[in-house]
């Protein structure tokens, strides 16, 4: 394993918190809340040094890195980061402790949503905006490695190239170079595009970045308590929900239709996402739960497929059940939602159905494209996709067992594993709007860290590195 590569990428991944240190202090400056300050210039200090010396560390072999040592790097970053984010939570005036900051800061960074503030009335300003960005941040790296390493050709986790603006190549170095920056430009015109609709209708200045930076990201926190505190009528829910499509559909979407090279057929992933969201909208609203505002209705959706959560949705009907089975479904494979994948049940569908017509047709020729397309699905595509089906519902099982032991009924310990693995929070759309984290115990908490991550990193992506290590060995 190359180290000092591995050492490099992690050091460019840790300046991004020192951007994020600089904006915050910024923000303590503006809203005159010097108190915390020194939190913020710790992190600052602190990301620096990291970046600075994990680069000149590795900037000899940052060329020089295999799959596997891709893989390190992300799994990685998703342990290194959060302990850079969780710093001003730690130091803040609130008196968090390393444990509840350190989870704090990995559902931000995995855009889950769970919190252990009880009440965020009684948090400052920056420290919220913080708890935003953290998503912002995550969500981003979360596309760097979906499209430069997980879902590339050579390691074929989540098949992101069989996708308009999936990965190709094999020069990692140059690809993420080109990536990078590429996406980070994008990210940031969409976030701001996001932020002018949030104002538009009327939105606080502050409710509207920090909203921006959850829905860009598909997470889960919000700055109040509540989301109907924030959003107050039909055409701001109406806007929530169509800034929440930018994590359920292809991260290039937009970028292809500005800049006139959309094709239909490169986007006949989105296509049946559109029709899936347009379909149920119109079953709940018109069959299942009638008495509903449509809007509502629309949201609740839209952001379970985003693996969001953020929600109005009143629940006259519990459709939790429903709900969370939108959020397995997840959206595109080149977003920032989590679950399972639209595409992967898909890949499942059709070779499970030809399968079955092969029984009955033997002579019959299989059509292995992806969609009708040119790309076509191979064996390993199918085998992944099955192998990432059984680990998610192993895991479900085993931390819903976990969660048992806390003094949770066996209902909402299966409700929060799901919504665990899938990265999505744990509002009234699923019947826990009522759980508080910082009363769970403390491997209850460990294990909903370990778990966040896995489903975000794809659990079978450890097992690879491991078995790749175990194999050098």
């Amino acid at each position: 394993m190359n180290h000092k590569s591995i050492l490099f990428f992690l050091g460019i991944f840790s300046l991004l918190i020192s951007v994020l240190s600089i904006l915050n202090i910024l923000y303590t400056i503006y809203f005159d809340f010097i108190l915390d300050i020194n939190s913020y210039l710790l992190t600052l200090i602190i990301s620096l040094f990291i970046g600075i010396l994990f680069i000149y560390i590795g900037h000899n072999f940052k060329k020089n890195i295999s799959p596997s040592d891709q893989l390190a790097v992300i799994i990685l970053s998703f342990l290194l980061i959060p302990l850079l984010i969780s710093i001003p939570y730690f130091l803040s005036v609130y008196h968090i402790n390393f444990l509840n900051s350190y989870f704090e800061s990995v559902s931000g960074f995995t855009t889950t949503g769970f919190s252990i503030i009880k009440n965020l009335k009684h948090i400052d300003d920056p420290l919220i905006l913080w708890r935003s960005s953290s998503q912002w941040i995550g969500g981003f790296l979360f596309l760097i490695a979906t499209i430069g390493t997980i879902g590339s050709k050579q390691i074929k986790i989540k098949p992101a190239y069989l996708i308009s603006g999936g990965a190709s190549g094999r020069n990692f170095y140059n690809n993420f170079n080109y990536n990078f920056f590429k996406i980070l430009i994008i990210y940031i015109i969409l976030t701001v595009i996001v932020i002018v609709l949030y104002s538009i209708v009327d939105l606080r200045l502050l409710d509207a970045f920090n909203l921006a930076f959850t829905t860009i990201s598909s997470g889960g926190f919000i700055s109040d308590n509540n989301l109907f505190n924030i959003i107050e009528n039909n055409l701001q829910i109406f806007i929530l929900s169509i800034t929440l499509l930018i994590p359920i559909f292809n991260f290039f979407l937009l970028h292809d239709v500005i800049n006139r090279k959309f094709s239909i057929k490169n986007y006949q992933e989105d296509f049946h996402l559109g029709f899936l969201i347009i379909f149920l909208t119109l079953l709940v609203f018109f069959f299942i739960s009638p008495n509903e505002n449509f809007f509502n209705v629309f949201l609740a959706i839209i952001s379970s497929i985003s693996t969001s959560g953020i929600t109005v949705y009143s629940l006259n009907l519990d459709l939790s059940l429903f709900f969370m089975l939108l959020t397995i479904v997840g959206g595109s494979l080149i977003s920032t939602s989590s679950g399972f994948k639209y595409t992967r049940i898909y890949i499942l569908l059709k070779i499970s159905y030809q399968e079955i017509y092969r029984l009955v047709k033997p002579m019959h020729v299989i059509d292995k494209n992806l969609f009708n397309l040119e790309a076509k699905i191979d064996e390993q595509d199918v085998r992944i996709a099955f192998l990432v089906f059984l680990s998610f519902i192993i895991s479900i099982f085993i931390l819903s067992s976990i969660l048992a032991f806390d003094n949770l009924t066996f209902e909402n310990s299966f409700k929060l594993a799901i919504l665990t693995l899938t990265n999505t929070v744990s509002s009234s759309l699923y019947g826990m709007n009522n759980l508080t984290f910082i009363d769970l115990n403390d491997f209850t908490k460990i294990s909903l860290i370990i778990f966040m991550i896995l489903g975000k990193v794809e659990i079978i992506a450890v097992i690879y590195l491991i078995k790749k290590f175990i194999l050098r060995e």
